[in-house]
């Protein structure tokens, strides 16, 4: 049955694909028109209807697995369902956001009214389509707890998260890997690698581009080749962006690595990769920083290109305007620019709960670390004090780690 509600997610994102893309360009459907609506929740209705029969099924599978104590089909079947769902829920989200700005866009609502009841509509849905796709964590959760395999509080917790939407699939790979931990599966250096191997891509390019900026500036060659070059090695960022944030399949790989190197506690594979993360990494946030700061200034200046230079700094009403378009430019550079950032820190920050586990770290320095691993360059410099120094331990507890 994990199969066939797989198939199933499978097929409704295609069906929100073309929904979405329908809404999008204005084909078949008009997007300032009731059709877009009525197109999008039709397709989703008939589909929904045959989810929920096949869901039924499902939480029947999994009380059949539990009640069989087939710990690895029930790991297998969360893992796969969870898979299949994380395109169907991104999709959904485009589709259905594109639904709701139809609706709220209505001449007829000024207050965006419809567009705020259809967005009401659109999680209650979505919130039961994401339940049965947790069944099969769930009963792996409490099957394993049955037989005292993990504690109540890791159980409660993750039960929880089960019934809520993003944390829903991170839990569920906690709950896979600690069946696998039970299960003897050893974690592989395929999965380890795959972040490490995707910013290296991405810092090669980013190294070429700087390179090349810098011939440009620093050298007075023929700048036809060589710009275009720097503008199509630019969009390398982009391309990084769409696989750490938009399209988060490398992030999930590396949770899952990281989470399966914590259950078995293997804290040198942890910190190697956490250090090699942080440094093949630099090249392409330094390409990635200058690109913003040429947009902000390029969206700083806009108002004075536009005006013709009539429009300058030395106006009153200028510097208002032009801080506005700063703030404007700066906003989602810095957002998307963090987002980027937090994939980075996913084997630092397991790193760091290991190395609290086996209290080689103070839950003072933890915390501190922590917070580092969240900000802009520090998260480096803490990755580095820390691999560096993970084989010192805490004053105190010689005697408890030698127990």
């Amino acid at each position: 049955m994990a199969k066939v509600l797989s198939g199933i997610l499978a097929v409704g994102a295609v069906v929100m694909a073309i929904v979405a893309l329908g809404i999008g360009v204005h084909w078949p459907y008009r997007i300032e028109g009731p059709g877009a609506l009525s197109a999008a929740f039709g397709a989703f209705s008939t589909w929904f209807v045959v989810y929920l029969l096949a869901a039924v099924l499902v939480v029947v599978d999994a009380v059949r697995l539990s009640r069989r104590r087939d710990l690895d089909a029930l790991q297998r079947s969360a893992n796969l369902v969870k898979l299949f769902a994380v395109p169907f829920f991104v999709v959904n989200f485009v589709a259905f956001a594109e639904s709701v700005l139809v609706a709220g866009a209505r001449e007829g609502d000024h207050l965006g009214i419809d567009g705020f009841v259809l967005a009401l509509v659109v999680v209650v849905l979505t919130y039961l389509v994401m339940l049965p796709t947790s069944a099969y964590g769930i009963a792996a959760l409490l099957l394993l707890r049955k037989d005292d395999r993990i504690g109540r509080t890791f159980c409660g917790v993750n039960l929880v998260l089960h019934f809520l939407f993003v944390a829903d699939v991170l839990s569920s790979i906690v709950v896979v890997e600690v069946a696998h931990s039970i299960l003897g599966r050893r974690p592989t250096a395929r999965l380890r690698n795959l972040l490490p191997g995707v910013l290296a891509a991405g810092s090669a390019v980013a190294v070429v581009w700087l390179v090349l900026v810098a011939i440009l500036i620093w050298l007075d060659l023929p700048r036809g080749f060589l710009t275009d070059c720097v503008w199509w090695l630019g969009y390398g960022v982009i391309v990084e962006f769409l696989l750490l944030v938009v399209v988060p399949v490398v992030p999930l790989v590396a949770f899952r690595a990281a989470v399966r190197l914590f259950v078995q506690n293997d804290t040198e594979a942890l910190a190697r990769t956490a250090r090699t993360v942080k440094l093949v990494m630099i090249p392409l946030f330094i390409q990635n920083f200058v690109l913003c700061a040429l947009f902000v200034y390029g969206m700083t200046i806009l108002p004075v290109v536009l005006t013709g230079g009539r429009l300058g700094p030395s106006m009153t009403a200028a510097v208002t305007i032009m801080g506005a378009f700063t703030l404007t430019a700066l906003v989602p550079t810095v957002i998307s620019t963090y987002l980027m950032l937090l994939p980075t820190s996913i084997y630092s920050l397991t790193y760091l709960a290991a190395r609290l586990r086996n209290h080689t770290i103070t839950p003072k320095s933890y915390l501190l670390h922590t917070v580092l691993q969240l900000l802009f360059v520090t998260d480096i410099l803490s990755t580095l004090t820390l691999t560096r120094n993970r084989h010192a331990k805490v004053p105190g507890q010689a005697g408890e780690l030698a127990g």
